[in-house]
């Protein structure tokens, strides 16, 4: 390139790159979308959890109907807002052998229910699609799941996004399942949650009936901190009612 066409070149190369700018603004249809700010501050490990309230949650299975519903009519009369994630598997056995539904008995006591795969694979040994098949029925239905044993890479989020549904893990882990007493698995859970925090048990472990519950609850709030209250409707005012089956993106605690 010539010396006065170089010239000429960087005299009008922002004059042109303007116009471009200008007519990229006019039709903006043109240009992809700025991701939404909650969808570029979303914390895979806080879900979305955005208050200062302390999560607690349950993977798995319990051990009997009895219990589960136990543990629901008490959180739900004790205003407790618990988050439930049964596997498919489980879901199919108790509805099979009791005629409960796990997600819908949860719901109705103001809970919510959040999807933990059908058989509990790890999920990075799958395809995307056969992540996806994972996460539907009889699976829970719904917009948030964790993955078994937490493990993420990129098959598995691509799994997650073509089902329609975001990761939510955990930042305090009770390892109830090593076969931690109850009390250390309440211990654990007061000594190391913080505001905003989602702590993961299980329902067939040592944390999963109402005496740890309320004793976890008591600690909590002894260092100043509140757990999530059961669904109340939009505005949560008024009675306990049923839980939406998709959550919303910032959950009513």
């Amino acid at each position: 390139m010539g010396l006065g066409k170089s010239r000429f070149v960087m005299r009008y190369r922002h004059v042109i790159l303007s116009s471009l700018s200008a007519l990229a603004l006019a039709v903006g249809v043109l240009i992809p979308a700025a991701p939404s700010a909650s969808a570029a501050t979303y914390n895979i490990n806080r879900g979305p959890n955005y208050t200062s309230r302390v999560v607690l949650t349950f993977d798995d299975c319990p051990r009997t109907v009895t219990a589960f519903l136990n543990v629901m009519a008490w959180a739900k009369r004790t205003n407790t807002g618990l988050v439930i994630a049964p596997t498919g598997d489980c879901q199919r056995k108790f509805r099979t052998q009791t005629g409960v539904h796990l997600a819908t008995a949860a719901r109705q006591n103001g809970q919510y229910a959040i999807n933990h795969s059908i058989s509990h694979p790890d999920l990075r040994t799958l395809s995307c699609a056969g992540v996806a098949r994972q996460l539907r029925a009889p699976g829970v239905v719904t917009n948030y799941g964790r993955p078994p044993y937490g493990a993420m890479n990129a098959a598995v989020s691509c799994g997650y996004r073509l089902a329609g549904m975001r990761p939510w893990l955990w930042n305090v882990d009770t390892r109830d399942w090593t076969g931690r007493t109850q009390a250390a698995v309440v211990s654990h859970t007061v000594q190391n949650a913080y505001r905003g925090s989602t702590v993961l048990m299980h329902m067939q472990w040592n944390g999963f009936n109402p005496t740890a519950l309320a004793r976890m609850k008591s600690g909590l709030g002894a260092r100043g901190l509140q757990v999530c209250r059961a669904y109340r409707g939009t505005d949560n005012v008024g009675p306990v009612v049923t839980s939406p089956t998709y959550l919303p993106a910032r959950l009513q605690c």
